[in-house]
């Protein structure tokens, strides 16, 4: 891995929003599904902060996102620290390789861009392990080995909740009122 590329942490809170809007897609048709992540990059670390769904074409069952639905994506987080850090998307069976088409057309086409196929429209959620995890390194995407997945990516907690007895917590406040 090149010092360059960063790793990005992603919280377990917005990979599972991932994974919901992903398999949103297929609700009607069997469609494949796209989001983008945005987030910050402090050096050698980046972390995903919001996750944006472009207006994509998903009609045939495959995505086609405009440069118009790209550009109106960039929007949303014109005037933030945020930047583009990669994608997420969904393929209709197990095989989580990027085809040709996606090496072409997905929108993240830079240095260290990640890109996230998540199998069977996301209908499972998403489970790291299970996906192709796909970096854009030496001036094309690469699938990264199984066994190398957590120095690109990794999930850290997004909510932690560590009350031992909630209920019990909940009417000690309600008696202090």
């Amino acid at each position: 891995m090149s010092d360059k590329v960063p790793i990005i942490y992603i919280p377990a809170t917005l990979l599972g929003a991932t994974g919901m809007l992903l398999a949103s897609f297929a609700e009607e048709l069997p469609s494949e599904g796209i989001v983008y992540w945005f987030g910050l990059e402090l050096g050698p670390r980046a972390i995903v902060a919001s996750l944006v769904v472009p207006n994509a074409d998903s009609s045939r069952g495959d995505i086609v996102t405009s440069a118009a639905a790209n550009a109106e994506a960039l929007g949303a987080v014109v005037g933030t620290p945020l930047v583009l850090l990669g994608q997420a998307h969904s393929h209709p069976r197990a095989n989580v390789r990027h085809s040709p088409v996606d090496d072409r057309e997905t929108y993240a086409q830079f240095p260290g861009a990640l890109s996230v196929v998540v199998p069977f429209f996301s209908r499972n959620g998403i489970d790291l392990s299970r996906c192709g995890v796909h970096r854009h390194l030496a001036g094309r995407y690469q699938l990264i080995p199984r066994d190398q997945v957590q120095q690109h990516v990794r999930v850290v907690p997004g909510i932690v909740d560590f009350r031992r007895d909630r209920f019990t917590t909940e009417m000690s406040r309600a008696r202090a009122l």
